[in-house]
C-alpha cells in the first residue's frame, strides 16, 4: 500500500502550479496567509511582502506540510524598494517569475464623509489610497518585465465596494480605494496583453483579520465583535453565506492556471449575490 504522504506528494508534482513562482503581497494574515500556504501545497514558490516578520506572523488553519518553497521580504507594498528586492529575490532564487498577487489592503473602519475634519479625512484618504492602489500599481510595475517574459499572469484582490457602497461597512475612502483598484485591474489587462493575463478576486462577506487604519495611521482589528458581524453579513447577501479565506482560495487558483486561459481584465466575485440583492 502506498504510504499516504506519497500521495500527497504525487497530486502535488502533478499540479500545473508545482514549481511557479509567486510574489504576493499581504501574506502575514486572512486571505494571503490561506493563500500562500495553499500555493505552496500545490507546490509553488512563494515570495511574500508584508510589514509582518515570519516569525510574527499568524499560522494557517491548515497546518499540513507544504511542498512548495517560502521567503519573506519585510517591508511596506508602497515602497518601491521593497516590491523590487521581492521580485528580485524570487528570479534569482528560481529563475522567473510566474506570478504577482496583489492582496495587501487596509480599510477605513467605515468612515462617512461627515465623521471627519477635513484634514483628518485627507489623512485618512491618503493612507487607505496610498495602501489599496498606489501599493498595487507600484507592485505591479516592479513585477511586470519578469511576469511579462515568463508569460505569466497577475491576480489582484478587490472587494464588494469595488461595486458596492453602501450596507456592506465600507466607508467613503474604502469604496473610492476599491473603485480606483478595479480601474487599476482594468488599465493593467490592457496594458499587458496578450502577453499576460490580469484578473481579480472580489470577495464580500469574509470575515478576515483585515485592518481598518486612523488618520494617524495607527492599525486596529475591523472585526471586533465577529458574532455580530457574522449576523451582519448573513442578513446582507442574498445567499446568507459566511466565508473564510480558506474558501477563496480555488478562485485564486482557477485565475492563476490555464483553467482561465481566455480572461483578462475580469473580476470573479465570490460575496454570496450582493450582485443581485
Amino acid at each position: 500500500m502506498e504510504e499516504p504522504g506519497h500521495a500527497v506528494q504525487d497530486v502535488q508534482s502533478a499540479h500545473e502550479l508545482a514549481g511557479r513562482v509567486v510574489v504576493l503581497t499581504g501574506a502575514a494574515s486572512g486571505i494571503g496567509l490561506a493563500l500562500s500556504h495553499a500555493l505552496r501545497g500545490f507546490g509553488c514558490h512563494v515570495v511574500e511582502l508584508d510589514r509582518t516578520p515570519l516569525e510574527a506572523a499568524e499560522s494557517p488553519a491548515d497546518e499540513r506540510a507544504a511542498a512548495g518553497e517560502h521567503h519573506r521580504v519585510v517591508g511596506d507594498v508602497t515602497d518601491p524598494d521593497a516590491n523590487q528586492r521581492a521580485v528580485e529575490l524570487a528570479v534569482r532564487e528560481y529563475g522567473a517569475l510566474h506570478a504577482f498577487i496583489g492582496n495587501a489592503g487596509v480599510h477605513d473602519g467605515g468612515s462617512r464623509i461627515q465623521d471627519l475634519e477635513p484634514a483628518d479625512m485627507r489623512d485618512l484618504a491618503r493612507t487607505v489610497l496610498d495602501v489599496n492602489v498606489v501599493g498595487y500599481l507600484v507592485g505591479a510595475c516592479a513585477a511586470a518585465d519578469a511576469v511579462v517574459a515568463a508569460g505569466g499572469v497577475m491576480v489582484f484582490t478587490l472587494s464588494d465596494a469595488s461595486y458596492v457602497v453602501s450596507g456592506n461597512g465600507a466607508g467613503v475612502a474604502y469604496a473610492a480605494s476599491k473603485h480606483a483598484a478595479l480601474g487599476a485591474v482594468r488599465s493593467i489587462a490592457a496594458q499587458l496583453a496578450p502577453d499576460v493575463r490580469v484578473n481579480a478576486v472580489a470577495p464580500g462577506g469574509v470575515v478576515t483579520p483585515l485592518s481598518r487604519v486612523s488618520p494617524t495611521r495607527e492599525l486596529n482589528r475591523v472585526y471586533e465583535d465577529v458574532d455580530r458581524v457574522v449576523a451582519d453579513i448573513r442578513n446582507l447577501n442574498p445567499l446568507r453565506t459566511i466565508l473564510s479565506p480558506e474558501d477563496l482560495v480555488s478562485h485564486y487558483v482557477f485565475l492563476l492556471t490555464s483553467q482561465s486561459a481566455g480572461l483578462t481584465g475580469h473580476v470573479l466575485r465570490p460575496d454570496g449575490g450582493l450582485s443581485v440583492a
